[in-house]
């Protein structure tokens, strides 16, 4: 009876222990997080910028880019990082420039997981969507670094984007042992 209960107590414990790193369920166990890339106007959140800035998950990141490409971080990959699966979706449509398509990567290779082509003027739909994993890709990191959006516009820059714009982007990662 005795090891009954004390295992009953101990099990939910190591299993607690084991789930503590960010994104994943310790070394080896990967979990889902979204990022949430919102265009925001100048005096919104915090937004000091006349042309507007992003915000990832309510919190204010980069002021927007007044030329045709920008990269804004969703999250930084900690060291021994791994992703291993994504999904993007807009929200909300981007409107204010001719086209403004998007891919997925990294800081130095930002579109390691996507290629700039998921088109953030489409109609948002169920089936409008783009997921991975990309094969060959995500392998572990030795430092560091940024997961990023790429957006890509043409005829007007990224900062005429629309405030209200919204991309939502899942990343599958891990932490490698």
């Amino acid at each position: 009876m005795r090891t009954k209960l004390l295992l009953a107590l101990l099990i939910p414990a190591m299993l607690l222990a084991s789930d503590i790193r960010p994104g994943g369920g310790g070394s080896s166990g990967s979990s889902w997080s979204k990022y949430s890339l919102v265009a925001i106007a100048n005096g919104v959140n915090g937004c000091a910028n006349a042309n507007g800035c992003w915000q990832v998950n309510g919190v204010l990141g980069a002021n927007k880019a007044a030329g045709l490409t920008q990269d804004v971080t969703l999250f930084q990959l900690p060291i021994k990082g791994k992703v291993t699966d994504w999904r993007m979706k807009t929200a909300v449509v981007f409107t204010g420039a001719a086209t403004a398509v998007s891919g997925l990567g990294v800081t130095g290779s930002d579109v390691l997981f996507r290629a700039a082509s998921y088109d953030l003027t489409a109609a948002v739909s169920d089936t409008n969507l783009a997921s991975g994993p990309t094969a060959g890709v995500g392998g572990g990191t030795a430092a560091a670094i940024n997961v990023v959006a790429s957006l890509i516009t043409t005829v007007n820059n990224v900062d005429q984007l629309a405030a209200g714009a919204e991309l939502d982007v899942w990343v599958q990662w891990s932490i490698l042992p």
